[in-house]
């Protein structure tokens, strides 16, 4: 499961943010490592992160005057249409492990900040066009998204990234089929799909996510329920599957090991969310023998599942191709469970 030749093989110099957080991650390696400092270094040299920087605008985001054109000014600039727009390079470069103090990883962390953020409602969000007109949305899982990836890069205790942990803390839910959704803000009544009778489960994983990147020191008690909460929701559900019927995934996407993790959690990554929270339960083994059936003989994984060239600028593997970022988280949620 952990032979010296796929270690090798993580360790190529042709990935440096895999090889980085190999050193790191499976090898125990410090941050003052020289190898580690190397490869930390290489990764805004070559590879995906700088391929995707490459197309930065002068702004320090990622919109065009083409999405201008197609989406309206308004939407286009909260980087959420199209695809390729800001916020998507903003949580990819924040999963490669970038330079937070790279002039360019700032620059676009500061544009999604001042474009996104909106100082009435004290939350993240983005701009959607309606049948009712123009609305700023602060859609959970985005907002979660961005309070992930803008934390990762530095920006944990910008008071915007604050307001949006207090805008989730406020308003996330946890509903089982037993909620209806009210007409005010931020609720939308029948219409609604994030808060509809049943609770968007990825809004929920990836809230849970937000959430580990408060220190364990400063997790007050409305936090440590909120996380008690997330939890309980997530493994009602053993991680991925409809409780209410016959225990299938609620979507085929949370069973398709995925990178870069955009749109929707795998399996993978709940695991890898609940080990840092330290949850045990049966479910996360479940996960986790789930994981390691899919081991190929070679010690390596498959990626099934991937919007890369859809949404970001680089490319990070074929679909049914061995690969190395799959290969590396999984490793990485079986070693932290000691099955390595």
């Amino acid at each position: 499961m952990f032979s010296p030749e796929t270690i090798e093989w993580l360790l190529e110099l042709s990935e440096p943010s895999v090889r980085y957080f190999t050193l790191r991650d499976l090898l125990d390696r410090p941050e003052d490592d020289p190898e580690v400092r190397a490869a930390k270094a290489d990764i805004m040299v070559r590879g995906p992160a700088v391929s995707i920087l490459s197309k930065q605008q002068p702004d320090g985001g990622f919109t065009t005057p083409e999405m201008v054109e197609a989406y309206g000014y308004e939407v286009a600039k909260t980087g959420y249409q199209p695809k390729k727009n800001s916020i998507w390079q903003l949580l990819t470069l924040a999963q490669l492990g970038v330079d937070r103090e790279d002039a360019r990883v700032k620059r676009l962390c500061e544009h999604v900040l001042a474009n996104n953020y909106h100082p009435d409602r004290k939350v993240i969000g983005i701009n959607l066009v309606r049948k009712e007109g123009l609305e700023f949305a602060p859609l959970p899982c985005f907002t979660a998204n961005m309070i992930w990836s803008l934390s990762t890069l530095g920006y944990h205790d910008d008071y915007r990234v604050q307001d949006s942990i207090q805008w989730l803390l406020q308003h996330q839910r946890f509903d089982d089929g037993d909620f209806r959704a009210p007409d005010e803000w931020p609720y939308r009544g029948k219409k609604d799909r994030c808060y509809g009778r049943h609770t968007c489960f990825s809004s929920v994983t990836r809230s849970l996510k937000a959430m580990t990147t408060i220190p364990e020191a400063r997790r007050t008690g409305e936090v440590d329920a909120f996380v008690e909460k997330a939890v309980d929701f997530v493994l009602m559900h053993r991680l991925y599957r409809r409780n209410h019927s016959d225990w299938e995934p609620i979507r085929p996407e949370f069973k398709m090991f995925t990178f870069p993790v955009l749109h929707y959690d795998d399996v993978i990554e709940i695991v890898d969310t609940l080990q840092s929270l330290g949850v045990r339960h049966e479910a996360v083994d479940e996960g986790l023998q789930y994981i390691l059936n899919r081991q190929k003989p070679d010690g390596r994984w498959k990626l099934d599942y991937t919007l890369n060239r859809s949404s970001t600028y680089a490319s990070f593997g074929t679909r049914g191709k061995e690969s190395k970022w799959i290969t590396l988280r999984a490793l990485k949620v079986l070693k932290n469970d000691g099955l390595l």
